[in-house]
């Protein structure tokens, strides 16, 4: 039985979700080990419908150009904080006031 337009956009739609989850497009070996994937959706499953991985993939890129972007969009680089940076948010320490030697400051 052929898959209808429709049951290919639902699918390539949760497909689409889960690889923008992980900011990746993992091949079709990786995708088949995976043990977090959709539910009922293995690699057979996804050949089944679309054809091939290659199909899918290009599919996803034509129908979802939103998620395609999420799941290759580079991750930003989060710099180490200089040493500048952290003087700059450090709080100055407040003098406490000194006791007497008689102890009626305690």
């Amino acid at each position: 039985m052929a898959a209808t337009h429709s049951k290919r956009l639902k699918i390539a739609r949760t497909l689409g979700m889960f690889f923008a989850e992980l900011g990746k497009l993992p091949d079709r070996k990786e995708y088949a080990r995976m043990k977090n994937r959709p539910k009922f959706l293995d690699a057979k499953e996804v050949d089944k419908i679309f054809g091939t991985w290659n199909r899918m993939e290009a599919f996803l890129k034509k129908e979802y150009p939103d998620l395609w972007d999420l799941m290759h969009k580079a991750p930003k680089e989060e710099k180490e904080p200089t040493i500048e940076s952290k003087m700059a948010q450090a709080k100055t320490v407040v003098k406490a006031d000194e006791e007497g030697d008689d102890g009626k400051d305690i």
